[in-house]
C-alpha cells in the first residue's frame, strides 16, 4: 500500500510540472526571419526571392552566311542566365521541355525549314519564375537511304519528268495490287493538261523542287483543300482540273527503305504527278534512268507514275522499236526454218494444260510453207491416241527475247466450233519456274468462246489460272476472211495490243509482274479444250495462215 501511494504522488507532480513548462514556452516569443517578437502571433512566411535580368542565347549548329538556318542537323544550343536563378526550364515550341542549372542542347526532327517559338523559365530557391521568348527558324535536312537518295538525286541534283511517249506513264490500280489494273492511259494522252511540263528536282541535301510551270493537274477536291479554290478553274466530269495555277515551290523529301519496301515522303503539301492530296509514294519500280511511283489515295486508289530522268522522246512508244532484230517471211516453200522454229509434238500433260484434244506433229501435213505462207492445219485423223492432228511451233532457244515490236499477219480458220488457233508468247523461264510464274501474253485468241473475235490476255500469279487479264477487240468480224496484223508493243511501262496498227489493249507493267524477263513466241491451233469446247462433229480439216512474224527491238 506504501509503494501505490508513492507512484500515485509522483504521477501527480509530473502533470503538473509539464504544465508549467509549456505555460512558460509559449509566452516568451521566437524571432523569424523577419525579427518579430512578442505577443505569440503567427510566423511570417520566407521573403520571395524573383529572378531578374533574364536572357536566353540560341546557337544553330552549323548557322553561316551560306546556311542562315543551320547545317541541317537540327541541333540548336540554349543558354540562360538570370539574376538569383538557382535553375532553368526550356520549352522548345514543339511540346518537349528540358531543366537544367545550366545550358541545353536539343535536335529538332521535322524536315524543312520551320519556325519555333521558344521559351525558357528561370526559378529562384523559393521557386519563383520569370520567363522570356525567342522565335527562331531551323533547318533540318531530310535522311534518305543512300541508296535510294543517289536513284533519285545522282551525285548532286537530278531532274525528273512524266515519261509521257509511254502507253500507261499514268495508271491506276486498286489497294490491293501493286501494278495497275484499272486504267492505263495511252502515250500523250493528256497534253492538254498542266502535266507534262513539270519538272520534279531531287537534291542531295534532301530538298525538292517542283517546277510546275505555272499549272499542275490533280483531283479538285484535294487541289481546292490544300492549295485553295481559284475563281475560273472548276472541276470537269472526272473531277480534275487540268490546269491548276501553282507556282513552283520547294520543300523537303527523304526516301527509305522499310520492310523491303522502298518508300519516298515530301514534306508540307509537295508532290509529284498528278495531286490525290497524298505526300507519301512508294518506290514500285526503277532502273538508273525510270522510275514507277505509286501513292495511295483516301478513297484505296492507287495512282502510278512512270518518271524518266532522260529526254522525253516525242515519239510514241508504238513507234519507238525500229531495229528489226528477228523475222520470219516464210517465202521458202517446204519445211519450216528449223534455225528459228522448233516443233513441241505429242499431246502435253492434260491436254497442254487445257484438255486440248489434239496430238501436235511435226508433219509437213501439220505445217508447212507454201505460197509464202506458214500453214498450221488441223485435222480430224486418229493418230496415236488423239482423234486429231495439229502443230505447235515456238521460237524457245532460238529466239528468247525482252522487249519489243512483235507484228504477226495472220488469218483465222473458218468459225468452226472446237478451233482454237493462237498467236501468244510464254516466259522463258517456264521450265523452270512453271506457269503461271512465268507469265503468258496472248495476242491473238480465236475461239467460239469470243464469238471468233480478236482477243488478248496476260497471265500472272496475282489472277486466276484460266481467267487472266483479258480484252475482246470491237469489231473485226472477218477474221477469218482476210489477214490482220497483230501486234504486241511490250515496254517496261506497258504491253499494247494492235490490229492493223490499231491499240485495244494497254495493260500496265511492273516489277511485280513477270513480263520483264525474256519470252519467246507460240504459234498453235488447237482442237477443243477450256477455250475451244466442243468440237463440231462435221468438222475436218482447216489452217491458219501465217503471212509473216516481225520483231523490232
Amino acid at each position: 500500500m506504501q509503494l501505490s501511494r508513492r507512484f500515485s504522488f509522483l504521477l501527480h507532480f509530473g502533470l503538473i510540472f509539464s504544465s508549467l513548462l509549456i505555460f512558460s514556452c509559449g509566452g516568451g516569443g521566437v524571432e523569424d526571419n523577419g525579427g518579430s517578437s512578442g505577443g505569440g502571433g503567427p510566423v511570417d512566411p520566407p521573403k520571395e526571392i524573383i529572378p531578374s535580368n533574364l536572357s536566353l542565347n540560341v546557337t544553330i549548329i552549323g548557322q553561316d552566311s551560306d546556311n542562315p538556318n543551320g547545317d541541317g542537323s537540327g541541333k540548336v544550343r540554349f543558354s540562360a542566365s538570370a539574376t538569383n536563378a538557382v535553375s532553368y526550364s526550356y520549352r522548345f515550341g514543339t511540346g518537349d521541355l528540358q531543366s537544367s542549372t545550366s545550358s541545353v542542347e536539343y535536335t529538332y526532327t521535322d524536315t524543312g525549314t520551320k519556325t519555333y517559338n521558344v521559351t525558357v523559365l528561370a526559378y529562384s530557391s523559393t521557386n519563383h519564375s520569370v520567363s522570356v521568348s525567342k522565335s527562331i527558324t531551323v533547318y533540318v535536312k531530310a535522311v534518305s537511304d543512300i541508296t535510294l537518295l543517289e536513284l533519285l538525286a545522282g551525285s548532286s541534283s537530278k531532274t525528273w519528268k512524266i515519261n509521257a511517249a509511254q502507253d500507261a506513264h499514268f495508271s491506276l490500280g486498286s489497294s490491293d495490287r501493286q501494278y495497275p489494273n484499272n486504267w492505263n492511259a495511252p502515250s500523250f494522252s493528256k497534253s492538254e493538261s498542266g502535266f507534262y511540263d513539270d519538272e520534279f528536282v531531287f537534291n542531295v541535301d534532301g530538298t525538292y523542287t517542283h517546277t510546275t510551270n505555272n499549272t499542275v493537274f490533280g483531283k479538285a477536291s484535294f487541289l481546292n483543300s490544300d492549295f485553295g479554290e481559284k475563281s475560273g478553274y472548276n472541276a470537269n466530269s472526272d473531277g480534275e482540273i487540268e490546269n491548276y495555277p501553282l507556282e513552283n515551290y520547294q520543300t523537303t523529301f527523304s526516301a527509305k527503305s522499310e520492310n523491303g519496301v522502298d518508300k519516298l515522303e515530301f514534306g508540307d503539301n509537295g508532290f509529284l504527278g498528278f495531286y490525290v492530296g497524298e505526300q507519301d509514294f512508294t518506290i514500285t519500280c526503277f532502273d538508273e534512268t525510270n522510275i514507277l511511283f505509286r501513292t495511295l489515295d483516301t478513297t484505296g486508289t492507287a495512282w502510278y507514275f512512270w518518271l524518266t530522268s532522260e529526254t522525253v522522246s516525242e515519239t510514241p512508244s508504238a513507234d519507238q522499236f525500229t531495229n528489226l532484230v528477228w523475222s520470219d517471211e516464210f517465202n521458202n516453200d517446204g519445211s519450216l526454218d528449223s534455225s528459228k522454229w522448233v516443233h513441241e509434238t505429242g499431246t502435253g500433260e492434260w491436254g497442254w494444260g487445257n484438255d486440248e484434244k489434239q496430238f501436235y506433229t511435226n508433219r509437213s501435213e501439220n505445217s508447212k510453207v507454201e505460197d509464202g505462207l506458214l500453214k498450221i492445219t488441223a485435222r480430224k485423223e486418229s493418230w496415236e491416241s488423239s482423234n486429231y492432228t495439229s502443230a505447235r511451233i515456238k521460237t524457245n532457244k532460238k529466239f528468247d527475247f525482252k522487249y519489243g515490236r512483235i507484228d504477226v499477219r495472220a488469218k483465222m480458220p473458218s468459225k468452226t466450233n472446237g478451233v482454237w488457233p493462237a498467236i501468244w508468247m510464254l516466259g522463258s523461264n517456264f521450265y523452270s519456274d512453271g506457269w503461271p510464274e512465268c507469265g503468258e501474253i496472248d495476242i491473238q485468241e480465236y475461239a467460239h468462246t469470243n464469238n471468233f473475235r480478236v482477243q488478248s490476255t496476260v497471265h500472272h500469279p496475282d489472277v486466276s489460272p484460266g481467267e487472266g487479264d483479258t480484252h475482246i477487240a470491237s469489231g473485226y468480224n472477218d477474221v477469218n476472211d482476210k489477214f490482220y496484223t497483230y501486234s504486241l508493243v511490250w515496254t517496261k511501262e506497258a504491253l499494247t495490243f494492235y490490229v492493223d496498227n490499231k491499240p485495244h489493249k494497254i495493260v500496265g507493267n511492273s516489277c511485280a509482274l513477270p513480263f520483264n524477263s525474256e519470252f519467246f513466241i507460240i504459234l498453235n491451233f488447237a482442237m477443243g479444250g477450256t477455250m475451244g469446247g466442243d468440237i463440231d462433229p462435221n468438222f475436218s480439216s482447216d489452217s491458219m495462215e501465217i503471212d509473216f512474224v516481225r520483231v523490232y527491238q
